[in-house]
């Protein structure tokens, strides 16, 4: 081939690869680099029956409850829980009993109410909080639903009754440890035990009072009056929760567009044999966009609270606080306007940091190879390979090591993630907190790695014809499940530890399911094998490996240009500002997809961390300029 001929050529494949690598970065946007399709949270069909195991860990919590309520329920159920909220009055949604009508609570149970929170009721078009809410989170707000009915009077009066009449038994603090019990060795009911009372209607404590419960309970429907049985009712039923009376705090309610709030919380050092230092600075930040943006600073005060005070409220506005300790940027959840109560609580954990790597496993590997191949011209065809690795830092310190940057001052970074030899990385590129090397097909982890698990989603590309070996070296032990789905209906896997397990429907596409238990040694890889033509073909052409090293190469070099219009692009992009506070909306914004139940859990869970790391790397850097 003549020169000119050859660079024709090499020019042609060139272009090929720009175009075909840079139309899957854009698909990367869309799904591909690591993330399946945005999908809404379903409600089953019948929600599992209550058991022991969906007891709260601890008493469930009123305030928080009314928190919880005031932030999510109040569009359907109304501010005051009368069922009267702006979804309801305008039509959108069905008419539904109040909480405040104390004939209809009563013949409620707690532990109903528990269920339709955590699975949701399509009928009512109720959706489910099970993703949304932690456990004794959808206990506190299920209690506190429950408890609306009852007044700050009623309340006292009861418990006077109980003082007088049921305390020598089930205990001053309703434990049933009275001290008739103690002396007679009888049993009485445990009133804090809320697996037994949440399976209770009001009603059918009312009719052990009124009735009583042959000779283990006298009757008191004779001595006191129907008002005073349902006081003690009500009271009975605070003994199996807390703070009752801050939760009728009138503070607690939505802030409108032009009050004040207080945003206070804690500092918590997490590590166990480390301590607060003596003093630091506590950041709060808010404002949008359009309306810029502002800040406060608050000192710490030696037990670790902090306060802000005469806060604006302004729509549409998001605000975050933030703490520096050893160099590092610790950042809250983001508190949106539509969330903001006059009195906000915001705490924040800090963590010592280590640098054994001896810390971090590896407990759960998902790689989705997708239904689409990748066609490089004529040139060759390959496979994209979604992959979510999930590492666990097992140790109550966030994982880092220092390293020199080109500047000569200490950076950090943390994970190095292997790709499989002969692959092509896709994404990430262009995010600062990944540094990769692509000719030793592997990348590393710029951020710390906090106690427990952390999601590292990466794509890439591995030209194939009829037979590929997978093998992808781990430079961490590997202790879980491992995953392979696979969309293409005429390749399999070929593995002695990745058995065929099923089929799975994943965003309308089906995959068949390769997984199992893997139990390795740091530096060992994990190896399996995909065989079947990409396409039928009457001759199956194999690609040899030295017609496959020029095409790496070829694309190597697309990849280095392709980066460098990133960092150009990324120079000439907005603001640090405007790049945080964007970052700051769309955390936001995927916490409300994910509460209207548009997002499925796990990939929120990802999206969620990845873009706060994000948010941290990119205030450091500032802090820096």
């Amino acid at each position: 081939m003549n020169d000119a001929r050859h660079s024709a050529s090499i020019s042609r494949i060139l272009f090929l690869l720009a175009t075909l690598l840079m139309a899957s970065f854009l698909g990367a946007c869309g799904g591909l680099a690591g993330e399946q399709e945005v999908v809404s949270t379903a409600t089953p069909e019948s929600a599992p029956s209550f058991t022991e195991e969906d007891a709260p860990e601890q008493l469930p919590d009123l305030h928080n409850g009314a928190v919880i309520f005031q932030r999510n329920c109040t569009e359907c159920h109304g501010a005051a829980g009368d069922s009267q909220g702006v979804l309801v009055q305008d039509g959108s949604v069905p008419a539904m009993p109040s909480f405040l009508d104390a004939e209809h609570i009563r013949t409620q149970k707690p532990a109903d109410y528990y269920t339709i929170i955590t699975y949701g009721n399509i009928d009512a078009l109720m959706p489910p909080w099970l993703n949304n809410l932690t456990q004794q989170e959808r206990w506190d707000v299920a209690m506190y639903v429950h408890s609306l009915r009852s007044t700050s009077e009623q309340i006292a009066r009861g418990q006077q009754i109980y003082a007088d009449e049921c305390a020598s038994c089930h205990g001053d603090e309703g434990r049933g440890d009275g001290p008739e019990m103690i002396d007679t060795g009888r049993q009485a009911g445990d009133f804090t035990h809320v697996a037994d009372t949440a399976t209770l209607t009001d009603r059918n404590f009312f009719v052990s009072i009124d009735e009583g419960i042959g000779e283990n309970m006298p009757a008191y429907g004779d001595t006191y009056s129907e008002d005073d049985i349902w006081a003690a009712v009500a009271y009975v039923r605070l003994l199996g929760l807390t703070n009752f009376e801050p939760s009728r705090d009138a503070a607690i309610r939505l802030a409108q567009a032009g009050e004040t709030v207080t945003i206070s919380g804690m500092i918590r050092m997490e590590t166990e044999d480390a301590a607060l230092p003596d003093s630091l600075d506590v950041n709060l930040r808010y404002g949008s966009q359009e309306a810029g943006i502002q800040a406060m600073i608050a000192p710490m005060q030696p037990d670790g609270s902090y306060s802000f005070t005469d806060v604006p409220a302004e729509a549409e506005q998001d605000y975050i606080v933030y703490v520096m300790y050893n160099d590092q940027f610790f950042i809250s959840d983001v508190l949106p306007s539509n969330q903001l109560l006059l009195d906000n609580t915001i705490d924040l954990s800090l963590y010592e940091t280590i640098d054994d790597p001896g810390v971090i496993t590896v407990s759960q590997i998902d790689t989705t190879i997708a239904r689409d191949q990748l066609d490089v011209g004529e040139l060759t065809s390959g496979l994209v390979f979604n992959q979510r690795i999930r590492f666990k830092n097992s140790s109550d310190r966030q994982f880092a090591l220092n390293a020199p940057t080109e500047s000569g001052v200490q950076g950090i970074i943390s994970l190095l993630i292997q790709l499989p030899p002969g692959s092509v990385l896709l994404s990430p590129l262009n995010d600062p907190r990944f540094l990769v090397v692509q000719e030793q097909y592997a990348m590393v982890y710029a951020d710390p790695i906090p106690p427990g698990e952390t999601d590292i989603a990466l794509t890439y590309f591995i030209p194939y014809e009829t037979e590929a070996v997978i093998d992808q070296p781990f430079q961490y032990p590997i202790d879980g499940e491992v995953n392979v789905y696979v969309a293409p209906e005429n390749i399999n896997v070929v593995s002695d530890v990745l058995l065929p397990s099923g089929t799975q429907n994943i965003t309308g596409v089906d995959y068949r399911l390769f997984s199992g238990d893997v139990s390795a040694d740091g530096g060992a890889s994990l190896a399996y094998t995909l065989q079947g033509s990409l396409v039928s073909q009457v001759t199956p052409t194999v690609v040899s490996s030295d017609s496959v090293l020029p095409v790496i190469l070829i694309i190597a070099l697309v990849l280095v240009l392709i980066i460098g219009v990133f960092i150009w692009r990324s120079r000439r992009g907005p603001s640090a500002e405007v790049e945080i506070q964007q970052l700051i909306r769309q955390i936001a914004e995927l916490d409300a997809m994910h509460d209207q139940g548009q997002i499925n859990h796990d990939l929120y869970r990802r999206q969620r961390a990845d873009l706060k790391a994000r948010l941290a790397t990119l205030m450091s850097e500032s802090q820096e300029t």
